[in-house]
């Protein structure tokens, strides 16, 4: 191996006349500026994934961003994070390489961006500063009622958050406001305005937990549905978790959900705006699951009933007893001789109170009571009251005045009548 004739291609001889070999100037040069630009690349790679993650993570107590109906807040966190990693691991890997254009085409980097990209219309707090229209002392005006139904989980407090419309947000506007992409966040209010109204309205609704990441301060009708964007009627601590009795979702991310579909309507002109408007008001719950307002159950903290007052039983009155008409008795004898001959039958005839029972007897003038067998007999008085005797007067009988006496009972009750005959 004489002269550089003699080198593998990219080497040259160390010194004229040696057999030494080495690389070339040429090669060492290249090699050093594909070095200088994979460390550029790495570099510029993670000031990117800090630019990325300063636009995407909230600060302080600002809230997360609103995400899909079905998404949670931890989501998001989830994905900013991922995000990161893939981008620190995507620069790591383009060092390794020659040249910065390697890292230029990180897929890593378009998936970052792409996976932060939020819809122009989307009514969320994310935003840190105010719509070019945001007019913050502006109030709304006062939606109409949507009824008088109990509140579900997940509706907010209608004394406190009422509602509040945009009053240049009409049926005849919406092809020049909320149908035009991008319009709402010419008006959205800054995220230090709904944070500081935020953590004031959490102590106002008396939750539990305080923390701000548990909420989004909400707008009730949406600034992407004709909603006052600064009224503090309209803005309200919504949770993130929450639901039903029987599990189905009533958080933040269903409202955002359903607040967008009423928005696609209302612009396909399906249904009308004042009609999305009451769908989405205080009893939002109640329209998005069809829930009638009168079957609602109520969500109130339950507070201990008081005790009620025995109540007085009133007294019963006595029930009269019916009286019983006292029984009255008569007799009157109606039909007797006034003489009777010895050995002649006699009869006798009264007339007393139907169903009483009488009997007779005969005192002749000698003072003998009459044995006779017509006389034995005590007949029951019928309907008519009408008794009889009939007996035979002996020929024994001594002449003279004598009298006949009829006794009838009825009821415990008994009256007589005596009449006088003469025996010939």
């Amino acid at each position: 191996m004489a002269g550089s004739s003699a080198c593998p291609r990219g080497m040259e001889v160390v010194t004229a006349g040696s057999a030494r070999c080495s690389k070339s100037r040429s090669w060492r040069d290249t090699s050093r500026r594909a070095r200088v630009g994979a460390g550029l690349a790495a570099v510029l790679a993670l000031v990117a994934v800090a630019a990325i993650g300063g636009c995407s993570d909230t600060t302080g107590s600002t809230t997360t961003p609103k995400g899909p109906a079905t998404g949670t807040p931890s989501g998001v966190a989830s994905i900013s994070g991922s995000t990161k990693a893939t981008a620190v691991l995507s620069a790591g890997a383009n060092a390794s390489t020659s040249g910065s254009a390697a890292a230029s085409k990180s897929p890593s980097a378009r998936a970052s961006a792409s996976a932060h990209a939020s819809s122009p219309d989307s009514d969320d707090e994310s935003s840190g500063s105010a719509g070019a229209s945001f007019a913050p002392k502006a109030t709304g005006v006062l939606p109409p009622t949507t009824g008088t139904g109990s509140r579900l989980p997940g509706e907010p407090n209608p004394s406190l958050t009422p509602g509040a419309l945009n009053p240049a947000v009409t049926q005849a506007t919406i092809g020049s406001t909320i149908c035009v992409s991008g319009w709402t966040a010419t008006i959205r209010p800054s995220s230090s305005y709904t944070t500081g109204l935020k953590v004031q309205q959490i102590g106002q609704y008396g939750y539990s937990n305080t923390s701000t990441s548990a909420y989004e301060e909400d707008h009730l009708i949406s600034l992407e549905l004709g909603g006052a964007p600064a009224d503090p009627r309209n803005l309200w601590p919504e949770p993130y978790t929450i639901s039903l009795a029987d599990g189905r979702s009533t958080g933040a991310h269903t409202k955002d959900g359903f607040e967008t579909k009423l928005k696609t309507q209302v612009c396909k002109g399906t249904i009308t705006l004042a009609q999305a408007q009451n769908e989405i008001g205080d009893h939002w719950v109640h329209f998005y699951y069809a829930i009638p307002l009168s079957l609602s159950t109520p969500t109130p903290a339950p507070t201990s009933k008081p005790t009620p007052k025995p109540t007085a039983k009133p007294t019963p009155k006595p029930t009269a007893k019916p009286t019983t008409k006292p029984v009255t008795i008569s007799v009157q004898i109606t039909s007797l001789p006034a003489s009777i001959g010895h050995g002649a039958n006699a009869t006798m005839q009264a007339r007393t109170s139907p169903g009483a029972t009488c009997s007779a007897s005969v005192t002749y003038h000698s003072g003998t009571v009459s044995s006779a067998a017509g006389l034995k007999t005590t007949p029951v008085a019928g309907s008519s009251g009408i008794v009889s005797w009939t007996w035979k007067v002996g020929s024994s009988t001594k002449p003279g005045s004598s009298t006949a006496t009829v006794t009838c009972s009825l009821g415990g009750h008994s009256a007589s009548k005596s009449k006088t005959f003469v025996v010939t």
